[in-house]
């Protein structure tokens, strides 16, 4: 039971894409409900324009099993975003519950390194231009998916004490049914490494700025996991399914 929770809130913290338009970031709310082996989750999403250029993400969300909370995870992303790039400024991520952990990274763009730092231990970490943290680059994503045809988007992430390669691959368009109605999507798949039968497919709503309308994870063990759009505002306009 322990092993689903902790998937359960890894899904909501890492699979939730947000509503943007080509080349724009658009201010927005969105909210996600997920379930696995009689747990359920619930996620919320926000982004705030801080300033002219700077911006920040933030994900609260809560896993529950009869109506009892047992766990709950806080993550954020405050950045930049100039000449249609995303660098990121400071990056949070804190877990509560059955589990914990903490994860903190302050970017330095000035001597190109990042302070990262856990409960544990900390390290300087030498960064690149295309740096993106674990939050932001879903934002990347969803800028660049522009229609559904097929294509392999791969980005750089700080993970740790370490650099990592994320890769996304377009499949295709398909209309999926959500609990906030019907959407035309281009369906992705997360390219995982070859360690069994671990998979990760989500749907971006075409329609609305590619807004995340569903994920489907697989873990390495067998463990199927869902998230579905309950609810969401782009740019102060209320989200809504396809006319019939």
């Amino acid at each position: 039971m322990k092993r689903a929770i902790l998937l359960l809130l890894l899904l909501l913290s890492n699979g939730s894409l947000s509503g943007l338009a080509a080349d724009t970031l658009e201010e927005f709310s969105a909210f996600y409900t997920a379930t696995t082996n009689g747990i359920h989750g619930a996620a919320e999403r926000h982004l705030v324009k801080l300033s002219e250029n700077d911006y920040r993400l933030n994900v609260s969300l809560d896993a529950k099993i009869g109506g009892f909370e047992i766990g709950e995870l806080e993550q954020a992303s405050v950045f930049s975003y100039v000449n249609d790039t995303i660098r990121p400024l400071y990056y949070s991520y804190q877990v509560s519950g059955v589990s914990s952990a903490n994860e903190t990274v302050i970017f330095d763009w000035d001597t190109m390194l990042a302070l990262s730092a856990n409960e544990k231990q900390s390290w300087s970490v030498a960064i690149n231009r295309i740096t993106l943290d674990e939050l932001n680059y879903q934002l990347a994503l969803a800028l660049e998916v522009s229609d559904a045809s097929e294509a392999v988007y791969i980005f750089e992430t700080l993970n740790g004490n370490a650099l990592d390669q994320i890769s996304f691959r377009v499949l295709g368009e398909e209309v999926i049914s959500t609990p906030l109605g019907d959407f035309r999507c281009a369906k992705l798949q997360h390219n995982h490494e070859a360690n069994g039968n671990r998979s990760t497919t989500i749907w971006l709503a075409l329609d609305w700025s590619n807004l995340l309308a569903k994920i489907e994870q697989t873990s390495a063990s067998g463990m199927e996991i869902t998230m579905e759009l309950t609810n969401a505002l782009v740019a102060n306009r209320q989200v809504s399914g396809l006319t019939k």
